[in-house]
């Protein structure tokens, strides 16, 4: 599953310049939370959030004047507020690595660039459809969890796991595999198209895998 079939393409863009008063606007008016910043050449250079905007706006606990606090909040452009040089994403990039990528540095939206061009962004709602595409919610389905199932450069892991459920004659949906922070090696996520998993699940055991929650 590549971000190519999960981003938004063609985003909403600022320049630089823009008051971030517009900025505001244009994300109350579509109902978005992000603006790509892009210079005059169409070259990515930050990303600038509704937190962003709020919290760069002055406090309205403050001596200055009403006719003082606009003037300040009309002289502030994106620039002042953006975040710089984002870290960015390929349409080739997989969603499992992205959502690593976001949890490991609290990120919750990437533009995406394809040869230097700004191609589209994915943020946490596009993310979380993708999971729910993945782990599904067919009522005939179960997730069943693997906890403790070796090192990340193992060889044949999800084929010793696909014989075991083929033995009971059900259907794999979907399998991906995630590294434990606490104790290292992999958590595999296994959804079968049954709801009576207790004999995957013994077998599984049988075999010294744990069995999470």
């Amino acid at each position: 599953m590549k971000i190519k079939h999960w981003m938004t393409p063609d985003p909403i863009t600022v320049h630089p310049e823009t008051p971030i008063i517009d900025a505001k606007k244009i994300l109350k008016d579509h109902n978005i939370r992000r603006l790509p910043v892009v210079d005059k050449k169409g070259k990515l250079v930050g990303i600038v959030t509704y937190r962003n905007i709020i919290e760069a706006s002055p406090s309205q606990a403050t001596s200055l004047s009403i006719h003082e606090l606009n003037y300040l909040v009309l002289k502030l452009q994106v620039k002042d507020v953006m975040r710089k040089d984002p870290i960015t994403i390929s349409p080739e990039d997989s969603i499992i690595d992205v959502i690593l990528e976001g949890h490991k540095k609290g990120i919750g939206a990437f533009p995406v660039l394809d040869k230097g061009k700004l191609v589209g962004i994915v943020t946490e709602t596009e993310i979380f459809n993708a999971m729910i595409r993945i782990f599904g919610t067919r009522a005939e389905s179960e997730i069943i969890v693997l906890e403790n199932v070796g090192e990340e450069d193992s060889v044949g892991v999800f084929k010793k796991i696909a014989e075991v459920v083929e033995v009971h004659k059900v259907s794999i949906l979907a399998m991906f595999a995630l590294p434990r922070r606490s104790t290292g090696g992999l958590r595999i996520y296994l959804r079968v198209k049954t709801k009576n998993t207790k004999p995957l699940m013994k077998d599984f055991e049988k075999l010294g895998y744990t069995i999470g929650d």
